[in-house]
Protein backbone atom coordinates (compact mmCIF):
# COMPACT_ATOMS: atom_id res chain seq x y z
CA UNK A 1 0.00 0.00 0.00
CA UNK A 2 2.59 2.39 1.13
CA UNK A 3 5.27 3.57 -1.99
CA UNK A 4 8.89 2.74 -0.80
CA UNK A 5 9.76 6.06 -1.03
CA UNK A 6 7.02 6.72 1.51
CA UNK A 7 8.46 3.76 3.95
CA UNK A 8 11.82 5.48 3.79
CA UNK A 9 10.48 8.89 4.81
CA UNK A 10 8.28 7.90 7.54
CA UNK A 11 11.15 6.25 9.07
CA UNK A 12 13.92 9.60 8.46
CA UNK A 13 10.58 11.53 10.10
CA UNK A 14 10.96 8.94 12.97
CA UNK A 15 14.86 9.36 13.66
CA UNK A 16 14.78 12.95 12.77
CA UNK A 17 11.27 14.27 14.16
CA UNK A 18 9.94 15.17 18.15
CA UNK A 19 6.80 13.09 17.59
CA UNK A 20 3.71 12.72 20.12
CA UNK A 21 2.62 9.11 21.02
CA UNK A 22 -0.90 8.98 19.98
CA UNK A 23 -2.07 7.41 22.89
CA UNK A 24 -0.24 8.71 26.38
CA UNK A 25 0.76 12.34 24.83
CA UNK A 26 4.36 12.05 25.62
CA UNK A 27 7.09 12.83 23.33
CA UNK A 28 9.16 10.67 21.43
CA UNK A 29 12.33 11.84 21.12
CA UNK A 30 14.34 11.47 17.45
CA UNK A 31 17.73 9.20 17.53
CA UNK A 32 16.07 7.08 20.67
CA UNK A 33 16.22 3.81 21.19
CA UNK A 34 12.37 3.25 22.51
CA UNK A 35 10.81 1.00 20.29
CA UNK A 36 7.55 2.88 18.55
CA UNK A 37 4.57 1.88 16.70
CA UNK A 38 2.87 3.21 13.68
CA UNK A 39 -1.17 3.56 12.79
CA UNK A 40 -2.56 4.45 9.59
CA UNK A 41 -6.35 5.35 9.02
CA UNK A 42 -7.98 7.10 7.17
CA UNK A 43 -9.62 10.72 7.13
CA UNK A 44 -11.58 13.00 5.26
CA UNK A 45 -10.56 13.92 1.82
CA UNK A 46 -9.04 10.71 0.89
CA UNK A 47 -6.35 11.73 3.74
CA UNK A 48 -4.48 9.11 5.54
CA UNK A 49 -3.10 10.43 8.76
CA UNK A 50 -0.24 8.54 10.00
CA UNK A 51 0.59 8.87 14.29
CA UNK A 52 3.51 7.04 16.05
CA UNK A 53 3.16 5.55 19.63
CA UNK A 54 5.33 4.31 21.91
CA UNK A 55 5.18 0.43 21.12
CA UNK A 56 4.28 -0.26 24.99
CA UNK A 57 1.01 1.93 24.70
CA UNK A 58 -0.31 0.60 21.67
CA UNK A 59 1.00 -1.82 18.78
CA UNK A 60 1.05 -1.03 15.00
CA UNK A 61 -2.33 -0.47 12.92
CA UNK A 62 -3.46 0.52 10.20
CA UNK A 63 -7.53 0.47 8.94
CA UNK A 64 -6.84 -1.51 5.81
CA UNK A 65 -10.33 -1.19 3.86
CA UNK A 66 -11.00 2.07 3.66
CA UNK A 67 -7.31 2.87 2.86
CA UNK A 68 -7.41 0.26 -0.08
CA UNK A 69 -10.24 1.83 -1.35
CA UNK A 70 -8.35 4.43 -2.16
CA UNK A 71 -4.87 4.00 -2.91
CA UNK A 72 -5.74 1.33 -5.53
CA UNK A 73 -8.55 3.23 -7.22
CA UNK A 74 -5.73 3.74 -10.28
CA UNK A 75 -3.14 1.61 -11.30
CA UNK A 76 -0.27 2.60 -8.68
CA UNK A 77 -2.39 4.23 -6.53
CA UNK A 78 -2.67 8.11 -8.87
CA UNK A 79 -4.92 9.89 -10.65
CA UNK A 80 -3.81 11.56 -13.00
CA UNK A 81 -5.20 13.97 -16.28
CA UNK A 82 -4.03 15.68 -19.30
CA UNK A 83 -4.63 19.51 -20.44
CA UNK A 84 -3.73 21.83 -22.90
CA UNK A 85 -2.52 25.24 -21.74
CA UNK A 86 -2.70 28.24 -24.56
CA UNK A 87 0.67 29.65 -23.81
CA UNK A 88 2.10 26.54 -21.72
CA UNK A 89 0.92 23.57 -24.27
CA UNK A 90 0.61 19.95 -23.13
CA UNK A 91 -0.10 19.79 -19.14
CA UNK A 92 0.10 16.71 -17.29
CA UNK A 93 -1.45 16.87 -13.69
CA UNK A 94 -1.56 14.03 -10.86
CA UNK A 95 -1.68 13.19 -7.33
CA UNK A 96 -1.04 10.59 -4.87
CA UNK A 97 -4.88 9.14 -4.29
CA UNK A 98 -3.65 8.28 -0.82
CA UNK A 99 -2.43 11.32 0.82
CA UNK A 100 -0.34 10.75 3.89
CA UNK A 101 0.40 13.25 6.71
CA UNK A 102 1.93 12.91 9.30
CA UNK A 103 0.29 14.06 12.85
CA UNK A 104 2.17 14.48 15.67
CA UNK A 105 4.90 16.16 15.05
CA UNK A 106 7.30 19.06 16.95
CA UNK A 107 6.76 20.92 13.50
CA UNK A 108 4.31 21.22 10.54
CA UNK A 109 5.14 18.64 8.10
CA UNK A 110 4.83 18.80 4.55
CA UNK A 111 2.76 16.70 2.42
CA UNK A 112 4.51 13.52 2.55
CA UNK A 113 4.32 12.48 -1.26
CA UNK A 114 5.52 16.12 -2.58
CA UNK A 115 8.66 15.61 -0.28
CA UNK A 116 11.11 17.59 -2.10
CA UNK A 117 13.96 15.55 -1.85
CA UNK A 118 11.73 12.61 -3.99
CA UNK A 119 10.30 15.73 -6.59
CA UNK A 120 14.32 16.76 -6.71
CA UNK A 121 13.54 20.00 -8.95
CA UNK A 122 10.48 20.43 -9.08
CA UNK A 123 9.31 23.94 -7.32
CA UNK A 124 6.21 25.83 -6.65
CA UNK A 125 4.39 28.24 -8.79
CA UNK A 126 6.82 31.11 -9.45
CA UNK A 127 5.45 34.93 -9.01
CA UNK A 128 7.86 36.61 -11.72
CA UNK A 129 9.66 33.73 -13.77
CA UNK A 130 8.65 30.99 -15.40
CA UNK A 131 7.76 27.29 -15.20
CA UNK A 132 12.18 25.88 -14.80
CA UNK A 133 13.23 23.01 -17.14
CA UNK A 134 13.63 20.16 -14.91
CA UNK A 135 17.32 18.99 -15.34
CA UNK A 136 17.27 14.94 -15.18
CA UNK A 137 13.78 14.16 -15.71
CA UNK A 138 12.68 12.77 -18.60
CA UNK A 139 8.78 11.85 -20.08
CA UNK A 140 8.92 8.55 -22.32
CA UNK A 141 6.23 6.70 -24.43
CA UNK A 142 6.13 2.92 -23.45
CA UNK A 143 3.52 1.24 -25.59
CA UNK A 144 0.77 3.39 -24.51
CA UNK A 145 1.74 4.36 -21.30
CA UNK A 146 3.57 7.65 -20.22
CA UNK A 147 6.42 7.13 -18.01
CA UNK A 148 7.87 9.41 -15.74
CA UNK A 149 11.95 8.66 -15.08
CA UNK A 150 14.65 10.40 -13.35
CA UNK A 151 18.21 9.76 -13.58
CA UNK A 152 17.32 6.68 -15.50
CA UNK A 153 15.02 5.09 -13.00
CA UNK A 154 10.68 4.92 -13.29
CA UNK A 155 9.41 7.30 -11.11
CA UNK A 156 5.83 7.16 -11.93
CA UNK A 157 3.96 5.66 -14.78
CA UNK A 158 0.14 6.93 -16.47
CA UNK A 159 -1.14 3.91 -17.85
CA UNK A 160 -2.90 4.39 -21.28
CA UNK A 161 -2.20 7.96 -21.23
CA UNK A 162 -1.12 7.89 -24.86
CA UNK A 163 -4.18 6.30 -25.83
CA UNK A 164 -7.09 7.88 -23.97
CA UNK A 165 -4.98 11.66 -24.59
CA UNK A 166 -7.43 14.23 -26.92
CA UNK A 167 -5.52 14.42 -29.99
CA UNK A 168 -4.54 18.49 -29.78
CA UNK A 169 -2.59 17.26 -26.59
CA UNK A 170 -0.80 14.94 -28.48
CA UNK A 171 -0.17 16.96 -31.14
CA UNK A 172 1.44 20.12 -28.79
CA UNK A 173 3.72 17.05 -26.63
CA UNK A 174 5.08 15.81 -30.07
CA UNK A 175 5.29 19.26 -31.71
CA UNK A 176 7.32 21.00 -28.64
CA UNK A 177 8.40 17.69 -27.18
CA UNK A 178 8.15 19.17 -23.42
CA UNK A 179 5.09 19.02 -21.23
CA UNK A 180 4.96 20.52 -18.03
CA UNK A 181 4.23 18.59 -14.95
CA UNK A 182 2.44 19.26 -12.41
CA UNK A 183 2.18 16.89 -8.86
CA UNK A 184 -0.41 17.47 -6.44
CA UNK A 185 -2.11 16.43 -3.32
CA UNK A 186 -5.74 17.02 -2.37
CA UNK A 187 -6.87 18.11 -5.95
CA UNK A 188 -9.86 16.05 -6.56
CA UNK A 189 -8.43 14.80 -10.35
CA UNK A 190 -11.37 12.06 -9.78
CA UNK A 191 -13.42 14.95 -10.23
CA UNK A 192 -11.16 17.78 -11.79
CA UNK A 193 -11.95 21.54 -11.79
CA UNK A 194 -9.70 24.49 -12.50
CA UNK A 195 -10.62 26.30 -9.62
CA UNK A 196 -9.62 23.05 -7.12
CA UNK A 197 -6.47 23.22 -9.32
CA UNK A 198 -5.60 26.94 -8.92
CA UNK A 199 -6.32 26.57 -5.28
CA UNK A 200 -3.87 23.49 -4.63
CA UNK A 201 -1.19 25.61 -6.55
CA UNK A 202 -1.81 28.51 -4.53
CA UNK A 203 -1.88 26.76 -1.10
CA UNK A 204 1.42 25.02 -2.67
CA UNK A 205 -0.07 21.70 -2.58
CA UNK A 206 1.08 21.28 -6.21
CA UNK A 207 4.88 21.25 -7.47
CA UNK A 208 5.74 21.98 -11.28
CA UNK A 209 8.19 21.84 -13.36
CA UNK A 210 8.80 21.53 -17.36
CA UNK A 211 10.28 17.98 -18.39
CA UNK A 212 11.50 16.22 -21.89
CA UNK A 213 9.12 13.94 -23.78
CA UNK A 214 11.15 11.10 -25.99
CA UNK A 215 9.15 9.52 -28.17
Amino acid sequence: MLRPEEATRLHEIRDIERLSCRMCGEWIEPDSSTLTSVSVSLEEDSVAAVRFAHADCAPSYADLAPLAIVAQAEPLGIAYAQALHPEAGAVLLWERRLDLRVRGTDAPQPHLYLDRDWWEGFHTALSDEPVRLLIGWLLQADGDDLVLRHGGSEVERFHEALERAPERWLHSLRESGFCLLIVGTGIGLDRPASSAIQRAIRDQRALMGLAEFDL
